[in-house]
């Protein structure tokens, strides 16, 4: 836990005893009530307090997540959606989060892993009963308390999800656990938290996710286009994770389905660390550890490793293809040529049908020469914006400057179009305009339909995950 020179000494009727951390929608603090409780403050950012959508946005979630049961979940104990800086307080639950745990003791054994998957089954059953979606279930959003696993952070996803931030580059979520239809754009219901219910018990299971790791656009990339490495466990476990992390919804078990499967959780799973002997409950300083014979005992706190690098995705344009399909056609053309003048008079109908054959492969010939000699072109996108080099150009506009990113045309031929705030018009080394915008990526033009459609799908992750408030998924 940390303490800041900006952090208020009270939110509402709580004294604030400092912060445990800070997310997309805000500060979280650790506080006590007026009567001595602990509870766990939620304050909204600035820039979206300002939101007056995303403050009634903020209020209703606020009334459908009062409805989810206390025993799945940290239960709401007061919340003023209405004030300067809106706030949110929860249950505080004495326990460490299942990132934490798996941490510092290393994988669970199979037996724990079944039990985890059955309460954290029974957790969303009760918050999509609500009318809720979580999405952003995750191991750190997974307090491990005496009476079995909790959900945190329910809920309010969905109204930072829908506001109108000034901010870009957000998706709400955390790759390695979104669903393949929050990376698209498809749309996000309880299967979405399925397939993150799938991803978050191969990590309790391995200590690392499905996926493995890497930058986000990358990890998102692979959700979207590659299998899962899920591994060995007994029994229906292995069936019941494969299909939580199907790609298709339809295919996923509901929580229900998962209950009936596997049967009941146990209170404390064997192999789950004990909170109260293992470490300290999350960010709670030496004051609230336990208490030994020699008055409060500090226990060890694990190393919290650092966020990875976020370098940007990069796309390149190919001639490796073309350039192979050019030399071909172009040596079938000169194989066709009918040269010989005995040969035209002997045999006119060979002698034509070879010139047909010759023109057929002299055109294909000079389409693919025409991509091999096209200007390479390299787009990248990262947090600063969105940077296209051309020829030896290349300039960068920053988020603030694109007003819309688009994936158009057909999937023979899809381009990144891009319209520009008047003063970024001219900066970039475009191929040509398009409908008031710039068609600034050809993608995976002269490759093959395989790989472009996957060439499609990680741009469209990539533009989800940097560019989320500007992106038109209408395509």
């Amino acid at each position: 836990m940390t303490t800041h020179a900006q952090d208020p000494a009270a939110v509402g009727p709580f004294a604030i005893q400092g912060r445990l951390g800070r997310g997309a929608m805000g500060a979280v603090y650790l506080a006590r009530s007026p009567g001595g409780r602990l509870v766990a403050v939620k304050v909204v950012r600035d820039e979206l307090a300002g939101d007056s959508g995303f403050r009634a946005r903020f209020a209703r979630e606020i009334d459908a997540a009062r409805r989810v049961s206390g025993a799945f979940t940290a239960a709401v104990v007061d919340a003023d959606p209405s004030a300067d800086r809106p706030w949110l307080a929860t249950e505080y639950l004495p326990g460490p989060t299942l990132q934490k745990a798996i941490e510092t003791s290393g994988p669970l054994p199979p037996d724990a892993v079944r039990s985890l998957a059955s309460g954290l089954a029974e957790a969303l059953a009760a918050i999509h009963a609500s009318g809720l979606v979580h999405r952003d279930l995750k191991p750190s959003n997974i307090v491990l308390s005496g009476n079995g696993p909790r959900v945190i952070d329910f809920g309010i996803a969905r109204a930072l999800e829908e506001a109108s931030l000034t901010a870009t580059g957000m998706v709400i979520g955390t790759p390695g656990y979104l669903s393949p239809e929050q990376i698209t754009g498809t749309g996000v219901g309880p299967a979405s938290d399925v397939f993150a219910l799938g991803a978050v018990l191969v990590f309790a299971a391995s200590g690392r996710g499905p996926y493995a790791s890497g930058s986000p656009a990358s990890l998102l990339h692979r959700i979207v286009n590659e299998q899962p490495h899920i591994p060995p466990l007994p029994g229906p476990l292995h069936d019941v994770v494969r299909r939580c992390l199907a790609r298709d919804p339809a295919q996923r078990p509901t929580p229900a389905e998962v209950l009936r499967t596997l049967g009941p959780a146990t209170n404390q799973p064997p192999g789950l660390p004990s909170p109260t002997k293992v470490m300290p409950a999350e960010g709670v300083p030496e004051r609230f550890t336990r208490s030994g014979p020699a008055g409060a005992v500090p226990l060890p706190v694990p190393p919290v490793p650092a966020a990875p690098q976020v370098a940007g995705a990069t796309f390149t344009t190919s001639r490796r293809r073309p350039g192979v399909l050019a030399a071909l056609t172009t040596f079938g053309w000169l194989a066709f040529i009918p040269a010989d003048p005995q040969v035209k008079a002997l045999h006119p109908v060979l002698s034509t049908l070879s010139a047909l054959i010759s023109l057929t492969f002299l055109y294909f010939a000079v389409r693919h020469w025409l991509l091999v000699l096209r200007p390479k072109v390299v787009v990248r996108l990262s947090p600063d914006g969105l940077t296209v080099t051309r020829r030896r150009r290349q300039a960068t506009v920053p988020w603030s400057g694109v007003t819309r990113l688009r994936i158009g045309g057909d999937m023979k031929r899809p381009w990144l179009d891009a319209w520009l705030e008047s003063p970024h018009q001219n900066q970039l080394p475009i191929a040509r305009r398009h409908n008031g915008g710039l068609r600034i990526y050809p993608i995976a033009h002269g490759a093959s339909q395989n790989s472009r459609r996957t060439q499609v799908n990680e741009l469209r992750a990539a533009l989800n995950w940097y560019a989320a408030r500007i992106h038109d998924t209408s395509y």
